[in-house]
């Protein structure tokens, strides 16, 4: 309707006012390609709108005016706002990433329990950020490609969160990639996050608790986490035909204040040369509560090496 119409356009448009204050490029964002982050995204806000690359800095009325078409044109397909969602990077629907999974040869998706989101993205072909001339943080891109992808490939990821949790995507900039995919609570403490590492053990399932931990620890700082240990853990069903285990964990982590027990699941997948695990975890006074919604979102993960790109020759 053109009250809809209208409504759509003056949000837009307040976006493009606040994302004007700072100077970046908005580029052509994808679903898949890591540079379209949901509108509910912890970036900043300057990376929140429309998934950009920071490597030019366009003046403000450049800026404006690029995110003012982009809401003129929002505006005349808000009848379609499936396709609008998607141009922004959110909205992903069960058809889209069957699509996708299709595409790529994958078998499809099943569903998506009610309560929950599914989220698809392709990680990989990516360097970590460089700090200052003298560091590199990595990434879960970074890794991923020191550690096996051809030219070209990159990891498709997969899995199911609870609706109300914000989704983080890694972050690239002209100094390069820093940060990986997650879904958090972030009021609540509930978090999921992707990891990956070498896999040095032969396979997944001869892996020791030590590799484990490393790999489940990856996203916490170090000194900031104790007494991980591996509650439960068994063989799983081969995710897309790759050998995978399941896995329940706790530790504690060390804050300012008191000593946070934090506990919950993970699906540890080989992928090529690689461990990929999701790890659905919250604080121990919640766990009870959340146990089932955690299961839930560690068994949905599902990861897999595909060709994204045509290999430069």
């Amino acid at each position: 309707s053109c009250s809809r119409n209208l409504a759509m356009l003056r949000s837009v448009l307040t976006l493009a006012l606040v994302a004007s204050a700072g100077a970046f490029a908005p580029s052509t964002p994808s679903i898949l390609n890591g540079r379209a982050p949901s509108l509910r995204s912890s970036r900043t806000s300057q990376s929140a709108v429309s998934g950009i690359s920071m490597a030019e800095n366009p003046s403000r009325r450049e800026a404006l005016g690029s995110f003012s078409a982009a809401a003129l044109g929002l505006m005349y397909s808000a009848d379609k706002a499936n396709a609008a969602g998607l141009a922004f990077g959110y909205g992903t629907s069960l058809n889209d990433i069957n699509a996708a999974l299709t595409s790529y040869g994958l078998p499809p998706k099943a569903g998506v329990p009610g309560g929950f989101k599914p989220l698809i993205q392709l990680v990989g072909g990516t360097v970590g950020a460089n700090i200052d001339g003298s560091k590199q943080l990595e990434s879960i891109g970074s890794i991923l490609s020191n550690s096996g992808l051809s030219a070209g490939e990159k990891v498709l990821l997969l899995f199911d969160y609870p609706s109300a949790w914000i989704v983080s995507l890694p972050i690239s900039t002209a100094n390069g990639e820093s940060g990986t995919v997650s879904a958090n609570n972030y009021v609540k403490g509930d978090s999921a996050v992707v990891g990956a590492k070498l896999l040095t053990e032969g396979k997944i399932g001869d892996t020791k608790t030590e590799f484990l931990q490393e790999l489940m620890m990856q996203s916490v700082p170090n000194n900031s986490w104790q007494n991980f240990k591996i509650v439960k853990r068994k063989q799983s069903e081969p995710v897309d035909g790759q050998d995978a285990i399941d896995i329940e964990y706790k530790y504690d982590l060390i804050t300012s204040g008191p000593v946070v027990g934090r506990r919950g699941f993970a699906k540890v997948v080989n992928v090529g040369k690689n461990a990929l695990a999701l790890g659905a975890t919250t604080t121990d006074t919640r766990f009870k509560k959340m146990k089932d919604d955690l299961s839930a979102v560690a068994s949905s993960f599902r990861c897999q090496i595909v060709k994204a790109e045509f290999a430069s020759k």
